[in-house]
C-alpha cells in the first residue's frame, strides 16, 4: 500500500493543499465510515440500495477514464491492478483479482476483510454494494462493456470474504 502511495507522490498524482484532496485530478474527500454506514442502512431499509451501487458504477467508469487520460495507453491489466491498488489504499479492505477474461468480458474478485462487511455486522444480504459498483463500473470502462456485478459471498452474511462476479448483465443474455 505505501508503494502506491509513493507513486502516486512521485508522479504528483495526489494532492492535499486548500482544503482539498485530489488524486489521480479528482477531487476527493475522506468521509468517516459510521457516516456512510448510516446512510447506507438508511439506504437498505428503504429498499434503494441500488442508488448505491448505480452512482458507484458511474464513479468507477469516470475512476478508469480518468486514469487511462493521465496514462496514455495503459493495459487493461496494469489499470485494474491500479483500482485494486486504490481500493486498498481507501481502506475498504484488501481486494484480489481472483480473474479476469477480456475475451469474454468476465471477472471475479475477492475482497478480504471487508470494512463495510465487518463494520455493518449480521446481514441477511450482501452488504458491499458500494464496491461492487465500483468493479461494475471500473470493469465497464476497462473491457468496453456495460457490466454488472453482483456479490455472491458477504463476510456479513457470514461467508469467509466477500466475492463478486463482474459479467454482462443476466438481462442482456
Amino acid at each position: 500500500m505505501f508503494e502506491v502511495m509513493a507513486k502516486l507522490l512521485f508522479n504528483k498524482q495526489i494532492k492535499f493543499d486548500d482544503g482539498r484532496l485530489v488524486l489521480l485530478g479528482i477531487r476527493d474527500s475522506f468521509t468517516p465510515l459510521d457516516t456512510y454506514l448510516e446512510f447506507q442502512k438508511i439506504m437498505f431499509k428503504s429498499g434503494k440500495e441500488k442508488l448505491i451501487y448505480d452512482s458507484a458504477k458511474v464513479a468507477g467508469f469516470n475512476w478508469f477514464k480518468k486514469m487511462s487520460e493521465l496514462f496514455p495507453g495503459i493495459t487493461q491489466n496494469k489499470a485494474s491492478n491500479w483500482g485494486i491498488d486504490l481500493i486498498a489504499l481507501s481502506g475498504w479492505g484488501i481486494p484480489e483479482i481472483e480473474k479476469i477474461d477480456f475475451k469474454n468480458k468476465y471477472a471475479m474478485f475477492i475482497l478480504k476483510n471487508s470494512t463495510v462487511a465487518r463494520r455493518y455486522g449480521s446481514s441477511e444480504k450482501p452488504v458491499d454494494c458500494l464496491f461492487a459498483g465500483l468493479l461494475a463500473g471500473g470493469m465497464s470502462f476497462s473491457l468496453k462493456e456495460d457490466l454488472d456485478a453482483i456479490e455472491t459471498h458477504c463476510l456479513a452474511k457470514g461467508d469467509k470474504e466477500c466475492k463478486f462476479v463482474v459479467s454482462k448483465s443476466i438481462n442482456d443474455k
